[in-house]
């Protein structure tokens, strides 16, 4: 008898015991791996927002920082001059209204006139990009710079030009197959800057000696591109050597005419206008959500050189895109006014989690701006509070364009 309780085991009620025991302890482990995912994940995602804000900022601090370099020195007779190039036959600026160039997300952007840039160190597209994640306008910044020193000191002609070669003082700044902007001293009718061009040194341009004859040939030249010709230009007329095209001369950087603004997919993209790149079209930067960026102005001109006054791009701005693409002289006044870009981004997680985990409700940008009006409040809908986020911005000073 004793043998045979002994054999018998656990009672069902030890065993429903047992089982409620367990499932509490598990219960409790649940709660306590949740909560430590939680906390994981904040910090994780933390941590991944403020690695790619630097990320994104730090490419854009090295674009505006080398805004305009090269093109200050024509800064009296050039800045906003309308651009025309071209690449192996094909027209590419201005933009024809035909083609698929700018593409998404810049397949929109109009920078005062449907495929019209003219150069300018920088200048801010407000609203002009609409990603899809986000569903909300975001600015574009066009960047313009010179990717060769020798760029710094315009080589004037000594003679109008030719249809494929350009007669100038001397040849030492120019480098074979290096792009070049001819840009004419003389103004316009209607006291504005005369339409500017891109152009090509052969690649059999002498390296040696004092040169007075630069040879046009190559992808980028063509002797005429949609109404401008290089035979238009006067022997008052100077170029800009711009780099290399990243082919014919790889010893020297090409130059960076580039888009910058927010696409799909919370990413950071850049365009190059003049496509050097065989990609023209680049991912730079993921995890943001948004992009805005105000003007910092030095208003008295540029003896002084200080920030004094802070200023949008919308429509009523002084500093709006139609102001600056007027392509008068007092747009080019304006354009060599502007001092720094303050810039701001908004990063976001990649995944939506359970509940919603945003700190706020609204996101803030340029708070101090207030009494200029240029404080942005970013209100996020109910989907929207599912993700984390953080705000970062900068002011970063367009050092070369302070002549």
């Amino acid at each position: 008898m004793k043998r045979r309780q002994a054999e018998q085991g656990m009672t069902l009620i030890e065993m429903m015991v047992a089982v409620v025991i367990s499932m509490v302890l598990s219960v409790a482990v649940m709660a306590v791996m949740s909560t430590f995912e939680g906390r994981r994940r904040t910090l994780g995602s933390s941590s991944d927002l403020e690695q790619a804000g630097n990320l994104a900022m730090f490419q854009l601090d090295r674009w505006i920082r080398s805004a305009g370099t090269g093109l200050v020195r024509a800064n009296s007779y050039a800045y906003g001059c309308k651009l025309f190039a071209s690449k192996a036959g094909t027209q590419i600026l201005p933009a024809p209204a035909s083609s698929s160039t700018p593409p998404a997300p810049f397949a929109s952007v109009n920078p005062g006139a449907s495929g019209v840039f003219r150069l300018a160190p920088v200048m801010i597209l407000p609203g002009q990009t609409t990603p899809g994640v986000s569903g909300h306008a975001s600015d574009v910044l066009v960047l313009m710079s010179s990717g060769d020193d020798g760029s710094q000191v315009p080589t004037p002609f000594t003679a109008t030009p030719a249809a494929a070669q350009l007669t100038v003082a001397n040849t030492t700044e120019i480098s074979p197959g290096d792009l070049l902007l001819i840009a004419d001293q003389q103004f316009a009718a209607g006291n504005g800057p005369a339409d500017c061009l891109v152009s090509q040194a052969a690649s059999t341009l002498a390296t040696t000696g004092i040169g007075t004859a630069v040879a046009l040939a190559g992808s980028y030249y063509a002797a005429t591109v949609d109404t401008r010709s290089v035979v238009d230009f006067t022997d008052a007329a100077v170029t800009l050597d711009l780099g290399g095209d990243g082919t014919s001369n790889a010893t020297s950087l090409p130059p960076s005419f580039q888009l910058i603004g927010v696409g799909d997919n919370d990413t950071l993209y850049s365009y190059d206008l003049l496509q050097t790149a065989a990609s023209p079209l680049q991912a730079q930067a993921e995890g943001v959500f948004e992009m805005h960026a105000v003007y910092g102005i030095d208003s008295t001109g540029n003896p002084n050189n200080r920030i004094d006054q802070w200023v949008g791009a919308g429509s009523t701005s002084a500093y709006s895109v139609s102001a600056l693409s007027a392509g008068t002289s007092g747009a080019a006044g304006l354009l060599k006014n502007i001092r720094a870009l303050r810039v701001a981004l908004i990063m976001r997680t990649a995944l939506p989690e359970k509940d919603a985990v945003a700190a706020a409700t609204t996101l803030t940008m340029f708070s101090d701006l207030s009494a200029s009006g240029l404080t942005l409040t970013r209100t996020l809908s109910a989907a929207e509070q599912h993700y984390r986020y953080r705000v970062v911005e900068t002011t970063i000073p367009v050092r070369n364009n302070n002549y």
